[in-house]
């Protein structure tokens, strides 16, 4: 039995806890920093157009953000339907990315809606995606953690094969 009280890590340690937690660390990853890579994108290539707000309503596959402040109750947020034209004349409409109470628009606002000259359908408003680098950076750092934790043993086993050796 050893008699100091460190307990040696096995290269079995790896595989039992490195692996589970670099695919726990790719979820974050996948999930969160592509779609905000992906709103960042429209951001940097994309064309501003004005808009007006001419419609308020829930939309169901958006998130949902409650500012802060306001007092519970049972009403949900709200996505702004704007319309826009494109630099070639074309009419459009957007609809905001996200669901907010109480929604800071009204409608008959003028607002920036960013589309994608290409695909001028792919477009939201400016304001709902300046913030993806933020939201970028959260997701990477979330990540960060499970990394490390995944790469603990890694290291230890790496620190104990040199202090075997010397």
């Amino acid at each position: 039995m050893p008699t100091d009280s460190t307990t040696p890590v096995r290269p079995s340690a790896l595989g039992c806890i490195t692996i589970p937690f670099l695919l726990i660390a790719l979820i974050p990853l996948a999930w969160g920093a592509r779609s905000q890579w992906e709103q960042g994108q429209l951001a940097r290539q994309g064309e501003v157009a004005g808009g007006r707000v001419i419609e308020l309503r829930y939309v169901e596959t958006n998130p949902s953000s409650i500012s802060h402040g306001t007092r519970g109750g049972s009403g949900r947020g709200e996505s702004p339907v704007v319309t826009f034209t494109t630099r070639a004349g074309d009419t459009r409409t957007a609809i905001g990315s996200v669901n907010r109470r109480p929604a800071p628009w009204r409608v008959g606002d003028t607002v920036d809606v960013v589309y994608d000259p290409a695909d001028p359908g792919r477009a939201d408003l400016r304001s709902e995606v300046a913030g993806w680098q933020l939201w970028f950076g959260i997701w990477c750092a979330v990540a960060v953690l499970p990394t490390a934790i995944a790469f603990a043993p890694v290291v230890l086993l790496k620190r104990q094969r040199q202090e075997g050796r010397a």
